[in-house]
């Protein structure tokens, strides 16, 4: 169908209008349906009557045009097209609590406030080396951080319930999703494989992938990028990667399994160091080079120019300048 330019400029003034009628209430209904599964229980949360409620969700129909839900005899799902538009309303009802949030701080300490996701790994001397720099710089930032894995805080930055992520872009993420984010690669953090000290491996110049397999180990779950990069280690070789004695995804604990027991293990390199320089534990020299783990800086678009992002920005481009890193822009 063609459509002239007088009836598509009509139609954009009538979506300006029509937008004039969304409210959060809405955007919260919508939240509502999917976690209740009924419209009975979305107005019990809402302190409404089913009948409000129901009213509601036809207006927010007519505001979009679509269906919002299928109704059935366990009550209602939300369609695809509804689904969609709850990924954005929950992104906005986040940002519309972390504004209250900031607002309220602003009005008592006059900070602005940076939520910062961070892998283990960036908390060992990244983070540290950054906030140095940033605190040194300015004192009206307050820098909330969470630790957690690559999917969790990547998950976290698209619900807008992060304002940057220091790890890497989720392998699960679609095209779509990648699209809303920027990153800044900062740099490739060296794996190494260890051992505790006085393990009969210790005292070896290099250990070859068959003598490693033949050994027992703790190593992360099978999702985790470093064990992926593990596995294809002897894969690469034709070997079939040995199945972990114990499987844990927390780095910090893994290292200390393997000081006081026989088991081998793989971890980023500045965890590792700690360790290897208290001589609890040895690092290993396999006969093939592993992967580096590549760390970046990553936030939505639409936040790119918030002030408190590119302070934080700054400080940890001169932070990994300290680490002989040129971060760049990807």
């Amino acid at each position: 169908m063609k459509i002239s330019k007088k009836s598509m400029a009509d139609s954009t003034g009538d979506n300006e209008l029509t937008y004039r009628h969304l409210k959060l209430r809405h955007l919260r209904l919508l939240q509502l349906l999917e976690t209740e599964g009924s419209i009975t229980g979305a107005a019990k949360a809402m302190h409404l009557t089913q009948s409000a409620t129901s009213a509601m969700l036809k207006e927010l129909e007519s505001i979009f045009g679509i269906q919002m839900v299928e109704r059935g005899a366990r009550g209602v799902v939300l369609t695809k097209a509804a689904r969609v538009a709850l990924r954005r309303f929950s992104i906005a009802l986040t940002e519309i609590k972390s504004a209250h949030d900031e607002a309220v701080l602003a009005q008592t300490h006059k900070r602005l406030r940076l939520r910062v996701g961070a892998l283990t790994l960036t908390m060992l001397d990244l983070v540290p080396q950054a906030l140095s720099i940033l605190l040194s710089r300015t004192s009206d930032i307050q820098v909330d951080i969470t630790e957690g894995t690559v999917n969790g805080l990547a998950d976290a930055l698209l619900r807008g319930e992060l304002d940057c992520v220091l790890g890497r872009i989720s392998p699960t993420w679609s095209k779509w999703e990648e699209e809303q984010t920027e990153k800044m690669n900062l740099f490739d953090e060296p794996r190494c494989l260890v051992c505790r000290a006085g393990h009969a491996l210790a005292s070896r110049r290099s250990a070859g992938l068959a003598t490693l397999a033949a050994h027992q180990w703790v190593l992360p779950p099978i999702q985790s990028s470093t064990r992926l990069a593990f596995n294809e280690l002897f894969l690469a070789k034709g070997l079939m990667p040995p199945i972990p004695v114990v499987e844990s995804q927390a780095a910090h604990s893994n290292m200390d399994i393997v000081a006081a027991t026989h088991l081998l293990g793989i971890a980023p390199l500045a965890l590792a160091r700690r360790h290897i320089a208290m001589g609890r534990l040895h690092r290993l020299a396999p006969s093939v080079d592993l992967t580096g783990f590549p760390v970046s800086m990553i936030w939505r678009r639409v936040n790119g120019s918030d002030p408190a992002l590119v302070k934080f920005r700054e400080a940890l481009v001169l932070a990994s300048r300290s680490r002989g890193k040129m971060p760049s822009v990807g």
